[in-house]
């Protein structure tokens, strides 16, 4: 069903845009209409002098057209690729503490791998809703978290080995912490207007010129192919935008891959915390 809705999104962004620059053409052409009477051997009904600024100013209003569009649709690809690396780095760090952990040993290092384990739930069984609906991060991941890194603080290393160790996890503990907070911080920075009103009105600008330019087959066809192409790189900024919820949704897959082994054994049997906890 999602693959079947991201289709008919893409149709409509695409089809809207195509259908805004033929207005928007038609219109222009309505507007300024040719001289009476006036046609070449061609079939152009405006003259040469108006083509040719129709096609220069055209040219030039497209080429910075397309620059906005590229910088923009680079910068949320990036933004993009980036959830989907620290989310991998994130599911690396609670793996390497869990079982740095393991080889420490003793009472409070099994409540460290609870801990992980549960907060490896969490992320996927809470979080990454909450960051669709809410665009926030889960308070009980967050609680989760602070119980684990207190509990490392308070580990007491009997020699150089389990210093190692707990140096080690308290690394990767602070790594988690920097990686939920870009997290946050991707989340809670939508694209502002101040693209879209640009990227809508460019998108008229550039089709205004196509007016000097006889109405046939091939000039439609030739704008409806800018339309069809802006029109996905703006669908596919939107959808960049917020990589937690549809249509380009980032799966948490590392820490699925996570439940899938131990860790996912030992946080079945514990339970998860109640709604609420210390907020992020």
């Amino acid at each position: 069903m999602s693959t079947l809705a991201n289709i008919v999104l893409i149709l409509l962004w695409v089809g809207g845009s195509i259908a805004l620059v033929l207005g928007t053409c038609t219109l222009a052409r309505r507007l300024m209409p040719p001289p009476a009477g006036y046609a070449d051997p061609e079939g152009n009904h405006y003259p040469g002098s108006v083509r040719e600024m129709a096609a220069a100013s055209g040219f030039r209003i497209a080429a910075l057209y397309g620059i906005i569009l590229a910088l923009v649709y680079a910068q949320e690809l990036n933004d993009y690729q980036e959830v989907r690396a620290g989310l991998n780095r994130e599911a690396l760090a609670v793996a390497q503490v869990y079982h740095d952990a393991k080889r420490f040993g003793g009472e409070d290092a099994e409540q460290i791998q609870r801990g992980m384990a549960s907060y490896a739930r969490l992320v996927v069984e809470r979080e990454w809703e909450q960051l669709s609906r809410e665009q926030r991060l889960s308070p009980q991941a967050w609680g989760m978290y602070d119980l684990v890194l207190e509990t490392v603080l308070d580990l007491q290393a009997q020699g150089p080995r389990e210093d190692a160790l707990r140096q080690r996890m308290l690394t990767n503990m602070y790594r988690i912490s920097d990686l939920r907070q870009l997290r946050k911080e991707q989340v809670a920075d939508p694209i502002p207007w101040v693209f879209w009103l640009p990227a809508a009105f460019g998108m008229v600008v550039v089709s205004v010129p196509f007016f000097a330019f006889p109405a046939r087959r091939e000039t439609h066809v030739l704008l409806s192919c800018f339309g069809a192409f802006a029109g996905l790189i703006l669908f596919l900024i939107h959808a960049f935008a917020n990589p937690y919820s549809q249509p380009l949704r980032v799966e948490p897959k590392p820490f699925q891959r996570l439940l899938q082994t131990d860790m996912g054994r030992e946080a079945a049997l514990a339970p998860l915390p109640a709604m609420g906890g210390v907020s992020g």
